[in-house]
């Protein structure tokens, strides 16, 4: 109990000192730098044998600016600063004058707080080199006066050459160079916040200290994989433990886009008998002007002059839609044979392993995943183990709860063979620890199985992301919470995935070829342009997530290959689509099945020609989609955006709500057809802006305007560090109709849109995850299981209280059900995140 009270107290001094810091004036914080003559180091030679000595002080800087990642180095010996001349060693007995080192401190590094340590590593040479390290070191704010700490180190044990933290080190970016014995010191860069100087040991310990008195409750999952470079005992004393010895990653890139190796002339040669095996003309695939030259050529003399560069004028547009396509995606087929190569090697060569091979693919900066990069790698069995990272708070989206609609992306990608996600749940300032453990929540809930936490050491040893040392205590206490209560439930959560939805968002490969012709079809996203339909398909997302509805994505090439039968209701985004889709796509509307289109509902093919069969079955005769605004940053964009013009939704007895919104960024206007109802219009001229029609057993609605983006708005918070709670339910009943249609009922639901409740199942039994997607904890959320035969126990792990091992092993603390409507619901507070076990 003692040690409990010791880590709340050290949480809580570290809380209250935030709150004071943030009252500091910005003045006190304007310069990067601390400034001359504000701190000063002096070191004595007090070696107990003849060795003279010179330190080699490294200021790591924790920032860019403005030494570089590299930091500063300089070399302290009897006559101050200097080179690393050999006559200037101290002789024993000997100091050396009080050196300003002031001028070479950031004062604050780029994951910290005001409380800022800066690393100083005394790295000590003698001559002759000798073992042992004996140094006295002052660190002042005047030259001799406001001493801070006086330190003698005496360690005759410590050999002069060695690899050991804390007292072999090297210095500049990652520490490296030459290690020497060190004396590793963090220094206040403002010492009138907190004067205490330490050493890396020191720092180590009360951090180890600080995990030590963290409730020893839940266990250590032997199954999740928990990653992170690290310190060995923070590492252990956190609970990570890596791969099992029977597994090893393959990592193929950080942050990595499609990369060819293949040479051109062979790229060119292997496009060329793609192109002519699909039956393809040369006049599709060469430019106009250069046709006109060429006509008379023979047919092999002709076809020598197609390209797998894409063709496009000066504007980026394509000239050549059939060149332009089958140049993109070809390009990804190549690059999936590359990475097919590497794995295949990977494999062969550690027998008897289960090989993973992945690449990171970063989210920056639209949160999108394009299939050719996000799903076709692992589709087309080139890589193993899909893996993404978060850094949410640096991008502007809407929230970070969209992260699960990517995470869908990914399990999307590994229900073809089996590829686990891999996800970097990123603990650095930015994230508070609250939003750590929401992130692991959306993560698991979406079927992660490998976190990874990337770093989770200190300043001292990463340059931009670290985890800083005054503020660890309680981002370690929300990373060992949820390891161990992630243990807790591991028996019931590791084999679990999502239970199969009812309701599918596509994903087109047609799609997003077309939105990346500023690219020219294909590279990487970080600068691409034409996102709106990628975030209109994310709005959606968290509409029907808001409603407790599961959702699962789907490619249009899925579609065409008869994978849709097992859904009900259908969500399609953007202009284009395959046309091997559209009678799938049709068969199954007139079984039965409900379409919500918007944003050009696929009516254009991966040709960009149009695909007028499907008109029949949205109602419509024609239709024109002007996209006047195509690339937006959704938290900067979007409160700012101009309507271009109002819808009004009529209600009447189509089972819609009565709704007014804006039309942000898209206006598509349609042409009913005799027998289609409209179900809404444009404020300004009365045009057509939505259609409802029935096809068969089923039915279609058609929204001119992007319902997502309206949805999002009125909610958009003002930073990342705000969650968004002004969600408009109207226009999320709107979104939603096609559900209560098709009689869809989710098997979870909560009492608060907020909260996303994700239905898992699995070979040892189902478990809910519950993920509070609000600042403060709901008090009393009521968890109702409409889809559910009534579960005769439910057991909370955050209502277990406190236990060590597995939660299915407890008794009692359940939590009591009951019977309303028919239906069973449980009642509970939630906080950030819990687990539900159903029995």
């Amino acid at each position: 109990m003692n040690r409990r009270k010791g880590a709340e107290e050290m949480v809580r001094k570290v809380a209250v000192l935030s709150v004071v810091l943030a009252l500091c004036p910005a003045s006190l914080f304007g310069q990067r730098l601390l400034g001359k003559d504000k701190m000063f180091v002096r070191f004595t030679n007090i070696r107990p044998d003849a060795a003279k000595v010179m330190v080699r002080l490294h200021v790591h800087p924790n920032h860019h600016e403005p030494f570089g990642w590299g930091g500063k180095t300089i070399y302290v010996g009897h006559d101050g600063e200097g080179g690393p001349d050999g006559s200037r060693y101290l002789s024993v007995g000997q100091a050396s004058p009080w050196v300003d080192v002031g001028q070479y401190m950031n004062r604050q590094g780029t994951r910290s707080w005001e409380t800022y340590l800066s690393p100083l590593l005394c790295g000590v040479m003698t001559s002759p080199q000798a073992d042992g390290l004996y140094l006295l070191t002052e660190v002042a704010e005047g030259r001799g006066t406001r001493v801070i700490r006086r330190l003698e180190i005496r360690k005759p044990e410590l050999p002069a050459k060695g690899t050991d933290y804390p007292w072999h080190l090297g210095y500049g970016t990652w520490l490296g160079g030459a290690k020497l014995p060190t004396v590793g010191l963090l220094v206040p860069a403002r010492p009138a916040l907190g004067p205490r100087v330490y050493t890396l040991a020191e720092a180590l310990n009360w951090q180890l200290e600080a995990i030590k008195g963290f409730p020893d409750v839940g266990r250590v999952p032997s199954r999740f994989v928990f990653k992170t470079r690290a310190q060995r005992p923070i590492f252990d004393a956190l609970g990570y433990r890596g791969y099992p010895p029977d597994t090893v990653e393959g990592n193929f890139g950080d942050e990595i886009h499609i990369h060819l190796k293949m040479a051109k002339d062979e790229q060119n040669r292997r496009f060329r008998a793609h192109l002519q095996a699909k039956g393809l003309s040369p006049r599709d695939l060469i430019r106009e002007e250069d046709w006109a030259k060429v006509r008379e050529l023979a047919r092999d003399q002709r076809w020598g002059l197609v390209t797998i560069d894409p063709l496009m004028d000066e504007r980026g547009e394509a000239v050549k839609p059939i060149q332009f396509y089958e140049s993109a995606n070809f390009r990804y087929e190549l690059w999936y044979e590359e990475l097919r190569a590497r794995t295949k090697k990977f494999v062969a060569d550690r027998p008897g392993k289960r090989a993973l091979t992945g690449a990171n693919y970063s989210p920056h900066m639209n949160v999108w995943p394009d299939v050719r990069q996000w799903v076709g790698p692992f589709k087309a069995g080139a890589m193993t183990m899909s893996w993404t990272e978060d850094w949410w708070w640096q991008l502007p989206e809407v929230s970070p709860q969209v992260y699960g609609f990517l995470l869908d992306g990914l399990r999307l990608a590994g229900s073809y063979h089996g590829a686990p996600i891999q996800y970097y749940i990123m603990p650095f300032q930015g994230s508070s620890a609250d939003n750590i453990r929401r992130m692991h929540g959306l993560a698991l809930a979406h079927g992660a199985k490998i976190i990874n936490h990337f770093v989770t050491d200190t300043q001292v040893t990463a340059t931009w992301d670290y985890i800083d040392v005054t503020e660890s205590p309680r981002t370690f206490q929300a990373i060992y919470d949820m390891i161990r209560g992630i243990g807790a439930v591991e028996h019931r959560l590791y084999p679990a995935m999502p239970a199969k939805a009812q309701v599918a968002i596509m994903l087109s490969r047609a799609c997003d070829t077309w939105d990346t012709e500023d690219l020219g079809g294909s590279g990487h996203l970080y600068s691409a342009k034409f996102n709106v339909n990628n975030d209109e398909r994310k709005a959606l997302w968290m509409a029907l997530r808001h409603a407790q509805c599961p959702v699962d994505l789907i490619l249009d090439e899925d579609i065409a290959e008869g994978r849709l039968e097992d859904y009900r209701v259908l969500y399609i985004v953007g202009a284009e689509m395959l046309a091997a889709a559209a009678e799938p796509l049709k068969r199954w509307v007139e079984q039965g099945g409900v379409v919500y289109a918007t944003g050009g509902g696929g009516l254009l093919d991966e040709y960009h020609r149009p695909q007028t069969s499907l008109y029949q079955m949205y109602g419509i005769k024609g239709h024109r989609l002007v996209r006047e605004v195509r690339h937006i940053r959704p938290r900067s964009t979007l409160p700012k955006a101009q309507p271009l013009d109002i819808v009004r939704i009529r209600p009447a007895d189509s089972g819609l709500p009565a709704v007014e919104m804006p039309a942000l960024l898209y206006r598509e206007t349609l042409d009913p057809a005799e027998g289609a109802r409209i179900v809404g219009r444009y404020k300004s001229d009365g045009a057509c802006a939505a259609v409802l029609a029935g096809y068969g057993k089923g039915r279609t609605i058609y929204l001119g305007a992007l319902a997502g983006m309206a949805y999002l708005t009125p909610a958009m918070p003002p930073s990342s560090q705000v969650l968004p709670t002004d969600f408009p339910a109207d226009r999320r009943a709107l979104i939603t109709a096609p559900i209560r249609w098709a009689g869809i009922v989710p098997p979870v639901a909560t009492s608060d849109p907020l909260v996303e409740a994700q239905y898992m199942v699995g070979t040892n039994g189902p478990v809910v995850v519950l993920t509070n997607w609000r600042e403060h904890p709901v008090d009393e959320l009521v968890v109702r299981f409409p889809g559910l035969r009534h579960p005769e126990r439910v057991r909370s792990l955050a209502a277990a209280g406190y236990f060590s091992g597995h939660l299915h092993e407890q008794s009692g603390n359940e939590l009591e059900v009951e019977i309303v409507d028919g239906t069973g619901q449980v009642r509970t507070r939630l906080e950030v995140v819990d687990f539900l076990l159903l029995d």
